[in-house]
C-alpha cells in the first residue's frame, strides 16, 4: 500500500454518489448484523463455540466491561506512546537521510534489510532482551512505526520539486531553513498517510505482543478468553481493538485536516 492509496476520498456536500455509497455501506452493516442474529440466536445454525450469538456478547459485556477498562486503557497507551516515538524518530531520520547523502547510503542497506521483516517475528528476541514488560511492546510498536515513517519521509521529500528549494536558496534561505520552511510543509499531507498506516501497524504489533505475555491489555484478555473457549469475550476484545483503532485514525484525520487545510487534498 502506498501513501497515496491510504487517502480515501471524502464525500463532498451535494455529492449524490457519495451519499448513495454511504447509505449502501450502512445497509451492508445492518444486513450482516441481521445475518449474525439469524444464524446464531434465531436458528442456531452456527454453534456458540465457533461464533457467539449477539445475546451472549451483550451478556458478556455487562459482566466484564468494568474489569475490561484497564486492559483497554493499557493497550491504547502502549499504542499511542510507541506510535508517537516511532513516528517522530522516523520523520527526523528520514529528513536527515534526505539532507545527507552519506547518511542516506549508510543507512539505506540496513533499513531495506530490516523493513521486510514483520515486527511480530522479532517477538521471541524482544522477550529475551526486554522480558514481558512494557518496554518490549513499546520497542516493537515504535520499530514498526519507524520503518513506515522513515521510508515515507524519504519518498515524500524526493517527490518535492527541486524548483522550490532553488527558489528558497536564491532568496537567501540557508539549508536548514529550506528543509524547515519548504520541504517539511510540502510533505506534511503525505506524512499524514504514513501516520495512519503506522497507527494501524502499532495496534497490530502491540496486541500481538500482548498475546505472548502482559499483565494488562486487550491482547492478554483475548488470549486468556481463548484458552477457556470463551468466544464472547474474544469477540468483545476484537471489537474494542477495532473501536480504539478507528478513534485514533479519526483523531489523526481531524488533526491533519486542520494542519493541511491549505492543501488541495484537504479541500
Amino acid at each position: 500500500m502506498t501513501a497515496t492509496e491510504a487517502q480515501l476520498p471524502r464525500p463532498r456536500s451535494g455529492d449524490r454518489s457519495a451519499l448513495v455509497g454511504i447509505g449502501l455501506g450502512a445497509g451492508v452493516i445492518v444486513a450482516l448484523l441481521l445475518l449474525w442474529w439469524t444464524l446464531t440466536d434465531l436458528t442456531g445454525t452456527v454453534k456458540p463455540l465457533y461464533f457467539p450469538a449477539p445475546s451472549e456478547v451483550l451478556a458478556a459485556v455487562q459482566q466484564i466491561w468494568r474489569s475490561m477498562l484497564p486492559d483497554a486503557a493499557a493497550t491504547l497507551l502502549r499504542v499511542l506512546f510507541s506510535w508517537l516515538l516511532g513516528s517522530t524518530v522516523g520523520v527526523l531520520v528520514g529528513l536527515l537521510m534526505v539532507r545527507s547523502r552519506v547518511l542516506l547510503f549508510t543507512l539505506t542497506p540496513l533499513i531495506e534489510a530490516l523493513r521486510p521483516v514483520p515486527p511480530v517475528a522479532l517477538i521471541p528476541f524482544v522477550i529475551l532482551w526486554f522480558g514481558i514488560g512494557d518496554s518490549g511492546k513499546l520497542f516493537l510498536g515504535s520499530l514498526a512505526c519507524f520503518m513506515v515513517m522513515v521510508v515515507n519521509t524519504i519518498v515524500s521529500a524526493n517527490n518535492v520539486s527541486p524548483v522550490y528549494g532553488r527558489a528558497a536558496r536564491s532568496l537567501g534561505a540557508r539549508e536548514g531553513q529550506v528543509y524547515r520552511t519548504v520541504i517539511l510543509p510540502a510533505i506534511v499531507p503525505e506524512l499524514v498517510s504514513g501516520l495512519r498506516i503506522g497507527s494501524a501497524l502499532a495496534f497490530a504489533v502491540v496486541v500481538a505482543a500482548e498475546f505472548l505475555g502482559a499483565e494488562q491489555g486487550i491482547g492478554r484478555l483475548i488470549m486468556q478468553a481463548s484458552r477457556t473457549l470463551n468466544t464472547p469475550v474474544v469477540l468483545i476484545g476484537t471489537i474494542v481493538i477495532a473501536i480504539e483503532a478507528v478513534l485514533v485514525d479519526r483523531l489523526i484525520k481531524i488533526v491533519s485536516a486542520r494542519v493541511t487545510r491549505w492543501s488541495e487534498s484537504s479541500s
